[in-house]
């Protein structure tokens, strides 16, 4: 859409994070360089108007030339929806899980992600991010009804990290392993340890913070 715009040149967008494929983003951000001679609430508005249904652009405006939507990143949050019953409306966002959890023995493995850690155990191997060492902010499980949501936030986040973290929280629940066993596997640093990694589709984006506000 920008490259139609800026007279079919083409523009890089670069995101705020980089996520699996068939996970969702409903607060992702996005940094380009165009030419284009838009104020930001007419650009903002010509890109609504060109984008198709399944993409929503909330928001628009022109940032400092140093600003970058990956590296200038402080947080983000993500969140993991799992649902127990079948639902049509959630099926493209929510894990379809028809078992029983122990969902109090998700929260105690979910209290112990909090803090810094070497996340090298909760990822995949991707050489273009040498240092597993992230901190956690928050990791929170919600229920509401037949709808369980798994929130973290984190200053940075390894590749899978978030899909291993509800693939480990997930056999705790059915009981496969224990909560405890959470801190003793990150100091091991061995993806040979590491339970599933959780379906993509349950899995958003939801949030990302910077230092300074972008959007006013």
């Amino acid at each position: 859409m920008l490259s139609r715009l800026n007279s079919n040149r083409p523009v890089a967008v670069v995101g705020a994070g980089r996520t699996d494929s068939g996970v969702h983003a409903e607060g992702q951000v996005a940094h380009a360089e165009v030419e284009i001679r838009y104020d930001d609430s007419e650009l903002l508005y010509t890109l609504r108007k060109m984008s198709p249904a399944d993409l929503v652009i909330s928001n628009l405006q022109t940032v400092p030339n140093n600003f970058h939507a990956r590296y200038s990143a402080r947080r983000r949050s993500y969140r993991y929806r799992i649902i127990t019953t079948p639902n049509p409306f959630l099926a493209r966002y929510a894990w379809h899980l028809p078992l029983e959890l122990n969902v109090e023995a998700m929260r105690v493995a979910a209290q112990l992600l909090l803090g810094t850690h070497d996340y090298t155990t909760l990822s995949k191997h991707n050489p273009d991010t040498p240092n597993p060492i992230c901190e956690v902010y928050r990791a929170e499980w919600v229920e509401s009804g037949e709808q369980l949501d798994f929130y973290v936030t984190a200053n940075r986040f390894l590749y899978g990290m978030v899909r291993l973290m509800v693939g480990f929280q997930y056999d705790v629940g059915r009981g496969s392993r224990i909560a405890t066993e959470l801190l003793e596997l990150l100091k091991a640093a061995d993806r040979g340890l590491q339970s599933m990694a959780v379906p993509a589709v349950g899995l958003s984006l939801v949030n990302v913070e910077y230092d300074e506000l972008i959007f006013t």
